[in-house]
């Protein structure tokens, strides 16, 4: 009885495979229980393979982790390009919360971990700053705030849509009704920002 001969897959092609495995070890049996070995065993390669595309563990953790920070990233910034106004980028960002904040996110996981975070460090700083830039000027552009109003909305609206995340990963429910709860939320907050404005004058 002959053996299936095992197909022989490109170098990049054989990276991706093992990352993939990666995140699958990862997210189905935690990352304290993520070895080497245990990887070997799930993409059904030899031990020495694996250190031929990544020289520590260490270093395939961040590598998995600048992969789905770009992959999630570059998601987000298509959408936000055809947004159709400020209250779909609104539900945007807090969707993109609900996703970002959830213990079955990859992403999330592998940013809890200072030492893997650390290689996409600056270049998240980089983009949040770019991001709430973005969202100050489209505020400051559709509704009539200043824009120190604009940035303090934009703070308040993070810290709203982060916190509502997390108790959503940690209690549960109905998300697409949280997430609409977060948006009127903020939304709302908006408009009373701008009466409270309007009744000074």
């Amino acid at each position: 009885m002959t053996q299936a001969k095992r197909s022989r897959l490109s170098p990049e092609k054989r990276r991706m495979q093992l990352l993939d495995n990666a995140r699958t070890l990862i997210l189905s049996k935690g990352l304290s229980s993520f070895t080497m070995d245990a990887l070997a065993r799930e993409a059904g390669v030899s031990h020495p393979l694996i250190y031929k595309y990544f020289d520590t563990r260490l270093s395939l953790l961040q590598a998995l982790l600048e992969r789905e920070s770009t992959a999630f990233n570059s998601r987000l910034r298509d959408q936000v390009m055809q947004a159709g106004g400020y209250e779909e980028l609104i539900r945007l960002f807090v969707a993109a919360n609900f996703v970002q904040f959830s213990s079955n996110n990859i992403v999330y996981v592998l940013r809890e971990q200072p030492d893997v975070f650390a290689v996409i460090a600056e270049r998240e700083r980089r983009q949040q700053r770019e991001t709430a830039k973005f969202l100050v000027r489209t505020l400051a552009d559709q509704f009539t705030v200043t824009k120190k109003q604009a940035e303090q909305l934009v703070v308040l609206a993070s810290g709203a849509s982060q916190r509502a995340a997390a108790h959503y990963d940690r209690y549960g429910g109905d998300r697409e009704a949280m997430i609409a709860d977060t948006v009127r939320f903020i939304h709302g907050g908006i408009g009373e920002l701008r009466r409270a404005d309007t009744q000074e004058k």
